[in-house]
């Protein structure tokens, strides 16, 4: 999930949903369980390990996934084989990201080796490795706290508060003789243990600067308090002229005449630098993958569209290009989106699936959950306000959506919430940080929804919408 809109939502939504937070309204009234009353068809044929392993592919064999990179690719490549193997229809369909800065630290470290960060895009960018001795200095804010013994070797920092605090520690290290600086963060912006970034520097600086996550930099803390020295070595890429993917499957009605009106599963299957997004968001393209195999030969007299977004996390490059170039024709066909993003945490705040909206209101899909949430007899899935993944720009173009998250929310004060504290870290990998239990149940009550809305016929909907 990402964690800033583009300019052009930031001015709407984003602020909407950043401002007031996260509101959830608890359940709203929902319909009959069903139609017909049986117990939904789609609960027998989803597999939570069908989805997992996907879940495993994508964040442990491909890795982190930062939106324009040749791990974001092979990604897209997999999921639409995959799709294409199912018997879908698929297109790829490019856009262009900005440059990525990627740092890469290798270490005596088993876990740690060939561990990625963020690099400083004026600092030194060179696939020539830099090797030194790694030395740990607390504050370095001011000159006199920095030792002469980092004269020729790299430094690990805690980043200081500000872009300011930091880049002062980067100068006095440089004035030092250092030949490396490594600021590691504390914390997250959502509460969540510090990620991966890439640091801003006001003066070029001629030595590597890496942004790292508080995981990586406190294993490397632990290490020099055990041995007392171990030694890095230091290489960057500069990634320019990227472009980015949207994978999009489709399964027509037969006899289609072109203008059936169309459901949409999607999720993103980037991740953020450093982080091998297991729940964030490999969940999400497991969960649609595993719906896509569920659904491939069901009937009805609508399309079924699965799209997995890329660079979501640069800031909803791939839905926005998406939506960007439908017509209004196409945007009028599509009678809701269900979006996946986080859907497998086993973060135990992280308490009710959630069926979100960027302001709050409800709309087809949110009740569709609602519903399937009745007819399974489930009590976890609530409705409730954000706005920060792939709904937006569906919402903003008039389109019923919502996002599908796992969260907790604290009733008490709506504007607080829960999101997994390895959000955006290395430690979101399937070991540390995914469920099955969490994904059987959003599987079941997502695939429950979209079932019940492509069954539905087409003719009640436009008599319901008069």
């Amino acid at each position: 999930m990402k964690r800033s809109l583009k300019q052009k939502v930031v001015s709407s939504l984003l602020a909407i949903s950043l401002t007031a937070g996260l509101a959830p309204l608890g359940q709203a009234k929902a319909d009959s369980p069903s139609e017909n009353g049986k117990v939904s068809p789609i609960i027998e044929k989803v597999d939570s390990n069908r989805a997992i392993e996907h879940v495993r592919f994508l964040s442990e064999t491909i890795g982190p996934r930062p939106g324009g990179t040749q791990a974001e690719q092979w990604a897209s490549r997999y999921v639409g084989m995959k799709l294409k193997a199912m018997g879908y229809e698929v297109e790829y369909q490019p856009f262009a990201v900005p440059d990525q800065y990627v740092g890469f630290i290798d270490s005596p470290l088993s876990h740690s080796r060939n561990w990625q960060t963020g690099a400083a895009p004026n600092s030194l960018i060179s696939t020539e490795a830099v090797t030194a001795p790694l030395i740990f200095v607390p504050n370095g804010t001011k000159l006199e706290e920095i030792p002469n013994e980092v004269n020729g070797k790299i430094v690990l920092f805690e980043k200081g508060e500000t872009v300011e605090d930091y880049n002062k520690q980067v100068e006095n290290a440089v004035a030092k003789g250092a030949k490396g600086v490594l600021l590691y963060s504390l914390i997250g912006g959502r509460g969540n243990y510090g990620q991966t970034f890439k640091p801003r520097l006001t003066k070029k600086q001629s030595i590597p600067v890496f942004g790292l996550a508080y995981a990586q930099g406190n294993a490397f803390k632990e290490e020099l308090a055990k041995k007392g020295s171990t030694v890095l070595s230091l290489k960057a890429r500069h990634e320019s002229n990227l472009q980015s993917l949207n994978v999009i499957a489709k399964k027509k009605p037969k006899n289609s005449a072109g203008n059936e009106k169309a459901v949409i599963v999607s999720s993103h299957y980037d991740s953020v630098a450093g982080a091998p997004g297991a729940n964030d968001n490999a969940s999400g393209t497991g969960l649609l993958l595993e719906l896509a195999r569920t659904f491939q030969n069901v009937e009805t007299d609508k399309e079924i569209r699965f799209i997995a977004f890329g660079s979501e996390e640069m800031g909803l490059f791939g839905s926005e290009h998406y939506v960007d170039n439908l017509s209004k024709q196409e945007r009028d066909r599509i009678l809701g989106v269900f979006n996946a993003d986080m859907v497998a945490t086993n973060y135990d705040k992280a308490k009710n699936l959630y069926a979100m909206t960027p302001d709050g209101s409800t709309n087809l899909v949110t009740d569709a959950a609602l519903n399937a949430s009745k007819q399974l007899n489930n009590d976890l899935v609530l409705q409730g306000k954000f706005g920060s993944s792939d709904h937006v720009p569906f919402a903003y173009a008039g389109i019923p959506s919502a996002l599908f998250i796992w969260m907790g929310v604290d009733s008490w004060d709506p504007l607080i919430y829960h999101i997994e504290k390895v959000y955006h870290t290395p430690q979101d990998n399937v070991l540390e940080n995914i469920s099955p239990e969490r994904m059987k149940m959003a599987l079941e009550v997502i695939g429950t929804g979209v079932y019940n809305v492509l069954q539905k016929p087409a003719v009640q909907k436009e008599q319901k919408a008069a």
